[in-house]
């Protein structure tokens, strides 16, 4: 008990300098000794021990008062802890100049509280590992995510064939709606309707060449029956990028020629 009570002017000058590290470090150093008492005198078994009593409470005495000694010294960093202390014994709040004297015989102390918990060893592995990278923000491709996957089996069930535009006129009653007629090398000609009339003009269109779902059913529309549909690219968010862009194979590709 007089080491403990030797250093505090140690400890003290310690925190004044700023050395807090080293300061720590001695209290743990004085943690341990007491802490090697407890173990060696073991309390929990002369409490199992008859005639032990006056042992007994010496080595409690001896504890408690070490453990109000740390607690003086542990203060400047743990003051919610000294507080807890300080109720728990019963006495004024605690400083350095409280270390040149113990509680003494007769002191009554309150009733024992948990007041800490001791430290997970997992948690202190959490502590110390590297934080997760963070995610990278994800792009959404044209304003939507792609589709679900599907196979090649499910692709090859769409036919996409080239088709040359030989005629397009606008659609009477209909703002979106240009009709197309579209040559798919089939020896005939074919009818389809696309919403495409705000950005372009019909006129515009005619001997283009273009791309057309082949094998689409015919649809049956107020202006007629449309007979497939041409491929066209849109972003997702209209008011965000408006356009509405027709594809437009290179030149060499002819009409009825299969999208692969």
């Amino acid at each position: 008990m007089d080491h403990l009570q030797s250093v505090g002017p140690q400890v003290a000058e310690l925190y004044a300098e700023r050395e807090y590290g080293k300061a720590l470090r001695e209290i743990m150093q004085l943690a341990d000794r007491v802490n090697a008492y407890v173990d060696q005198n073991k309390p929990w078994e002369l409490a199992k021990q008859e005639g032990m009593d006056g042992r007994l409470q010496d080595v409690c005495t001896t504890c408690i008062e070490a453990f109000r000694l740390i607690s003086i010294y542990l203060k400047p960093v743990l003051p919610a802890l000294a507080a807890q202390v300080e109720a728990f014994l019963k006495v004024e709040p605690l400083t350095f100049a409280d270390a040149t004297r113990l509680l003494g015989a007769g002191h009554t102390i309150g009733a024992y509280q948990h007041l800490m918990q001791r430290v997970d060893v997992k948690q202190l592995d959490a502590l110390f590992d590297p934080p997760p990278a963070p995610e990278e923000p994800k792009v959404v491709p044209g304003g939507e995510p792609i589709a679900d996957t599907i196979t090649i089996d499910d692709f090859s069930k769409i036919d996409l064939r080239i088709a040359q535009i030989v005629n397009c006129e606008a659609v009477e009653g209909s703002t979106k709606l240009l009709r197309l007629t579209l040559d798919v090398g089939e020896g005939r000609t074919r009818n389809v309707f696309s919403g495409i009339a705000s950005m372009y003009k019909p006129e515009d269109l005619v001997g283009k060449l273009t791309v057309m779902v082949a094998n689409l059913a015919p649809r049956k529309m107020k202006f007629g029956v449309s007979e497939g549909m041409v491929l066209a690219a849109s972003h997702a968010d209209e008011n965000a990028e408006p356009g509405i862009h027709i594809l437009n194979p290179w030149p060499g590709a002819t009409p009825g020629m299969r999208v692969r």
